[in-house]
């Protein structure tokens, strides 16, 4: 059997280094000791600086460039310390607001990541040049260094400015709702282009067949799950299998995550291989679960109608982006259509699934408010004039709610 080489985890520790505050700071920390170091020869090279820099940047003595350097350094790390104040401020303020499971939006923010990270690459490139300066007999100013100290600290002056526009930008709802919704968006299209591409196969298991549970040894949320790798598995040793839980969904040790129809039993290495299929952790992702985007709206509806927020714009603003999937679902290159791979078998998400999690799950909140349901049923009227066969059905389901109000569902 060929070997299977999993990129489940791989692709869930690219998930946690792009929404970690410490890769892209620690980056640019070594991306400046490197600078430092290049800088620091560029001024060992005799008479190089004073030929090509001005009078007033090579005319200071070793004090003054202390000085300076001193100074530019406290200052960019005392900034540097209320950037990160601010990003934590943000950062539970749209916890308290918008829900918990909304911080991982903000901790993927590329903005914030770079912009700490550039002020401490200037605190360390000038602590760096701070070292080399010496006076006495054998002075040594590093002219070069002190330049790029002055120009860092010019550009950090700018980074500061747009951090400051940028914090607020993150906290606001509508930036947070519309980014939510263009991810639910482009996932529903990815999904639609993903199964344009599948080649349904009629494979057929032999008689003497058996099923053979596949279990993991951790508990947790599957984050990851390579399904091409699993359908190579299978083609190699001609299996047949069915995905029991996907993408998002909780597993443990007793649950069974695949079934194997094979004639011959598994052995422990071929057990291994396919559990390296899947990554676990101990939340739930957006990765390959593009119904989390939506109940992540969901979620943002049913805090802004909440009785300590009451706030209906911003519950309807939320079901726009909702509306704007279902459409893609239904209409884009022909919709989610339904789809049954032989080989490797799992669950594939649907629209009626996904008009369930979307526009079902918010009806509870959105009838409470006399505004939020009447946009909910014009919308999904809209989505109505626009579905047929069993689509069509799901979503005319859900109008008789909309239109009773939550006095005569309570009846």
């Amino acid at each position: 059997m060929a070997i299977l080489k999993s990129r489940a985890i791989g692709r869930k520790i690219l998930r946690q280094v792009r929404t970690s505050y410490w890769f892209w700071p620690s980056t640019l920390v070594l991306g400046a000791l490197c600078l430092a170091a290049l800088v620091e020869w560029v001024d060992t090279q005799p008479g190089l600086m004073r030929d090509v820099l001005p009078n007033w940047l090579t005319a200071i003595d070793p004090d003054g460039a202390r000085d300076t350097l001193s100074t530019l350094a406290t200052a960019v790390i005392g900034v540097a310390g209320v950037m990160f104040s601010m990003t934590l401020v943000a950062v539970s303020f749209a916890a308290d607001i918008f829900g918990p499971r909304l911080i991982g939006n903000f901790m993927r923010d590329r903005g914030t990541q770079i912009s700490f990270g550039l002020l401490l690459g200037t605190f360390v490139f000038n602590i760096v040049m701070l070292r080399s300066v010496q006076g006495g007999d054998a002075a040594f100013v590093p002219y070069a260094g002190l330049t790029m100290s002055l120009f860092l600290a010019l550009f950090s002056v700018f980074t500061i400015i747009y951090y400051i526009h940028h914090v607020p930008e993150t906290i606001n709802v509508s930036n947070i709702s519309s980014d939510l919704g263009h991810q639910f968006s482009a996932s529903i299209r990815e999904l639609i282009a993903e199964r344009a591409k599948i080649e349904v196969e009629d494979v057929k298991h032999a008689p003497n067949a058996q099923e053979i549970g596949v279990t993991l040894a951790a508990r947790g949320y599957i984050q990851q799950l390579d399904t091409d790798a699993l359908h190579n598995c299978a083609c190699d040793n001609d299996w047949i299998i069915q995905v029991e839980r996907s993408a998002g969904e909780f597993i443990t040790p007793h649950t069974d995550v695949l079934t194997v129809l094979t004639v011959s039993p598994l052995t422990d290495k071929q057990i291994t291989v396919l559990q390296s299929a899947f990554a676990t952790g101990n939340d739930r992702t957006e990765v390959q679960s593009t119904a989390y985007f939506a109940d992540q709206l969901v979620e943002m509806i049913a805090r802004a109608l909440s009785p300590g927020f009451n706030d209906p714009f911003t519950a309807m603003n939320c079901l726009n982006w909702l509306h704007a999937g279902l459409q893609d679902a239904l209409l884009h290159d022909g919709g989610l259509r339904p789809l049954t791979t032989q080989r490797v078998r799992y669950p594939h998400l649907d629209f009626p699934t996904l008009f369930a999690v979307s526009f079902g799950a918010a009806l509870p909140y959105t009838v409470t408010d006399r505004m939020c349901r009447a946009h909910h049923l014009a919308l999904t009227q809209e989505l109505l004039t626009r579905a047929t066969g069993r689509n069509r059905d799901v979503i005319a389901a859900l109008v008789p709610a909309l239109r009773a109000g939550p006095r005569e569902r309570a009846l």
